[in-house]
């Protein structure tokens, strides 16, 4: 019969994979809590420790998200496309955009009296604008909920295709402001999304929920829980979210060994992942581009 895990002992020995130990360490020992949960990573032998408060705030935040998702099967394309363009014009706004801006500016001196770099944190004119740019494109998409996709007829007898929604997705980004734009952007498909963002930008994050995000779900009339932030900078709320049961799919996006972290967190409990950690792009041409140009463009990209 299965018991609580109340509590590590330093030194002993914890199965991982079923082919290996891990020591349980001083530290981990020392932290861990009643109720707290510790994910024995299989890929990599890490022991990971997702304390119990971490653990609430993301399932509740996964729950709220997962109503939502049911709710939102009910709105209409013109409320989704509403809510992007009120989403861009309370960033373009300059009255709405003024406690945002002065979030970001915080966010950008701690980070630099840390030694952080800055370079993709600060909110400037540039990022703004790409970040309204990028909700006007989903703004003018064309619906992509509840599509027939073919048919295969036989006699007396067919076989459909559809495209429906996933339900809850769950992105963990770095420290970056504009990542808003990636993701709520899964609400046009009639999705809904919870995201931690790297603890950097999480003033940034808050500001732009406070006076952009749940005043345009309001004002279209969509649930609020359609987009949800993980209000923590610990990296535990990424853990437990990429582990989380009610997350259809997890899409992680920053440096390579955090990336690939999060990726066997997920597929380890049979959480669908997508991974961007180590960059990439695709670029596409026209057959009448330029040879030598393109190469020019591949070698140096």
């Amino acid at each position: 019969m299965s018991e609580p895990l109340n509590n590590l002992i330093a030194g002993e020995r914890l199965l991982i994979g079923g082919d290996r130990f891990e020591v349980v360490t001083e530290e981990l020992a020392s932290s861990f809590r009643p109720g707290d949960r510790l994910v024995a990573v299989h890929a990599t032998g890490q022991l990971l420790h997702i304390p119990a408060g971490e653990h609430a705030m993301v399932d509740g935040a996964v729950g709220a998200a997962s109503a939502a998702f049911q709710q939102l099967a009910a709105a209409s394309d013109d409320q989704i496309t509403d809510f992007f363009d009120r989403f861009a014009s309370f960033l373009a706004a300059d009255a709405s955009f003024a406690p945002v801006a002065a979030a970001n500016a915080a966010d950008v001196q701690s980070a630099r009296e840390r030694g952080r770099s800055t370079g993709r944190l600060v909110l400037d004119h540039a990022m703004r604008s790409g970040m309204i740019d990028g909700l006007r494109v989903w703004r003018d998409s064309s619906t992509r909920r509840r599509q027939k996709l073919g048919e295969i007829r036989h006699d007396g007898w067919s076989v459909e295709q559809w495209r429906d929604p996933l339900g809850v997705v769950g992105f963990v980004f770095e420290g970056r402001p504009n990542v808003f734009a990636d993701a709520t952007g899964v609400l046009r498909t009639g999705n809904t999304v919870v995201f931690r963002i790297g603890s950097d930008a999480l003033r940034t994050a808050r500001a732009i929920m406070e006076a952009a995000v749940q005043p345009a779900l309001h004002a279209a009339g969509l649930p609020l829980g359609c987009v949800q932030l993980i209000d923590s900078a610990a990296h535990a709320a990424g853990w437990a979210l990429f582990a989380h049961q009610g997350v259809a799919l997890a899409v992680a996006r920053g440096s390579g060994a955090a990336v690939a972290q999060l990726g066997a967190v997920a597929r380890q409990h049979g959480v669908p992942a997508s991974l961007h950690g180590t960059g990439g792009a695709w670029l596409v041409a026209a057959e009448s581009a330029d040879t030598e140009r393109f190469s020019a463009a591949v070698m140096h990209s």
